[in-house]
C-alpha cells in the first residue's frame, strides 16, 4: 500500500519524507514532543490554542515554543508584543513627565522620544547596520538601557519633533509669529513675468535629420561612417602610444598647424 501511495522515481523520495514527517507528527502531537519539526520545521503541526488575552483560537506556531515543542508562553506573540510596546512607552512617558517639553501636548498618541542633539539619524543608521532595524521601540530600549538620560533625550509631540528636525528649531521656540511667517511666504511669490521676459532658445530642441527614421541605405552608410571614424581614432591612439615623447610632440605640432 505504501508503494502504491508513494510510487517510483525522483518524486518518491519527497513523498516518502512527507509521509514520515506526517506520521511522526501524529504520533508525537499532544505529548510535548516535536522531534525534527521544531524550530521552523514544525510546519505541519495541527495543534491549536486559545490565547487568554485576545480569546482567539490560533495555531500553535502563533505562540512562543520551547526547543522540545512545548508551549513557553501561553499568550500569543501578537498580544505579548503589544504588551511589551505599551510597557516600554509608558515607562518613557512617565520618565519625561507625560507632556511635550515644548508645547505641553499631553495626548500620548502625539508624543514621541526626541534626540536633544539632533543625532537621531546617526543612531537609526547605526541600528540599521547592526540590527537591521530602525524601529522606534529599539531606540526606546536603548534609551532605557542608558537610564533615560535627559541631556540626550526629551519628550516632544510629533509636530515639535518634525519641526525641530526640519528647521533646526521648533517654531514655538523661535521669535517668529504665524503672521510673520505668512508675510515671508507671500514675499516669495512673485507675479507672472510674461512671455516678453522669457528667453526660450528652441534651436537645440529642433529635431535633426538623424532623429527621423532614415531609409535603410542611409542608416547603413551612417553606421559605416561612424565605425570608420572610431576605427581611425583607435589607430591614431595606438600610434601615439608607440611613439616616443619627441615624436609625439612633433606629430602634434604638424597636426595643429601654424
Amino acid at each position: 500500500m505504501l508503494e502504491r501511495r508513494v510510487g517510483k522515481g525522483a518524486g518518491a523520495v519527497k513523498a516518502l519524507k512527507y509521509l514520515i514527517l506526517k506520521g511522526l507528527g501524529r504520533l508525537t502531537s499532544g505529548f510535548g514532543m516535536c522531534t525534527m519539526r521544531c524550530r521552523g520545521y514544525n510546519t505541519m503541526d495541527e495543534r491549536r490554542k486559545i490565547c487568554p488575552v485576545c480569546n482567539e483560537d490560533k495555531p500553535i506556531n502563533a505562540f512562543q515554543l520551547n526547543p522540545d515543542g512545548s508551549i513557553r508562553k501561553h499568550v500569543c506573540k501578537l498580544c505579548y508584543g503589544r504588551k511589551w510596546r505599551a510597557q516600554i512607552k509608558l515607562e518613557m512617558l512617565n520618565t519625561f513627565g507625560r507632556k511635550c517639553q515644548c508645547c505641553g501636548e499631553r495626548n500620548p498618541q502625539f508624543l514621541t522620544l526626541d534626540h536633544v542633539n539632533n543625532d537621531g539619524g546617526k543612531q537609526r543608521a547605526k541600528n540599521k547596520e547592526e540590527h537591521n532595524s530602525t524601529n522606534i521601540e529599539l531606540i526606546y530600549q536603548q534609551a532605557r538601557r542608558e537610564g533615560w538620560p535627559k541631556d540626550k533625550y526629551q519628550l516632544l509631540c510629533m509636530n515639535c519633533n518634525f519641526a525641530k528636525g526640519h528647521w533646526g528649531i521648533c517654531p514655538h521656540q523661535s521669535a517668529l509669529t504665524a503672521d510673520a511667517i505668512y508675510v515671508e511666504l507671500e514675499s516669495r511669490v512673485f507675479p507672472n513675468t510674461g512671455k516678453k521676459h522669457q528667453n526660450m532658445n528652441l534651436e537645440p530642441l529642433k529635431l535633426g535629420p538623424l532623429s527621423r527614421k532614415l531609409p535603410e541605405k542611409e542608416r547603413h552608410e551612417h553606421r559605416l561612417e561612424t565605425f570608420k571614424k572610431s576605427h581611425i581614432k583607435k589607430q591614431i591612439l595606438e600610434l601615439l602610444q608607440n611613439m616616443s615623447s619627441e615624436q609625439r610632440d612633433e606629430f602634434l605640432k604638424r597636426t595643429q598647424g601654424p
